[in-house]
């Protein structure tokens, strides 16, 4: 049922996706989620945005999702870049398009519209810390870290 539900979208939103914004925010709040991928589209040519399509697990922060609830994201993607979205002083790294796509499980912090806020709130969120953006959550993907 979730593949099917994440196919539907998926073919509806397909191009509809590429002209959403990306919100830059610069203070923290709205709603941070905590969720599984069910699938990534990838824009026709890179840099652009994704297509993600989810479910939510867990909600950390916000009142306008709930767990179940599906999700569908528009993440800066490239062939480049590193396998966490972050936010820098000069503008917003994008997720490398095929870590998002091997990737499982995902947290964003999201307006009540579901477009992403690239600052963050100020807070952490359990063992994931801060959230900007989207982050990839899957650790088997994420950079080994000298101990």
């Amino acid at each position: 049922m979730r593949l099917l539900f994440a196919a539907a979208v998926l073919c509806i939103s397909a191009t509809a996706v590429q002209a959403v914004e990306v919100n830059t925010i610069t203070i923290g709040g709205g709603n941070v989620v905590e969720f599984d991928v069910l699938a990534v589209a990838a824009p026709p040519a890179l840099p652009g945005l994704c297509a993600v399509t989810g479910v939510v697990d867990k909600v950390w922060e916000g009142s306008a999702y709930r767990t179940g609830q599906p999700l569908l994201l528009s993440v800066p993607c490239a062939s480049y870049g590193l396998v966490p979205a972050n936010v820098r002083m000069d503008g917003i790294v994008p997720v490398n398009v095929r870590s998002l796509q091997q990737s499982h499980h995902g947290m964003a912090r999201l307006t009540n519209e579901g477009v992403l806020l690239w600052r963050d709130g100020g807070r952490s969120y359990g063992n994931w810390g801060q959230v900007a953006g989207y982050r990839v959550l899957d650790p088997r993907m994420l950079p080994a870290m000298p101990s």
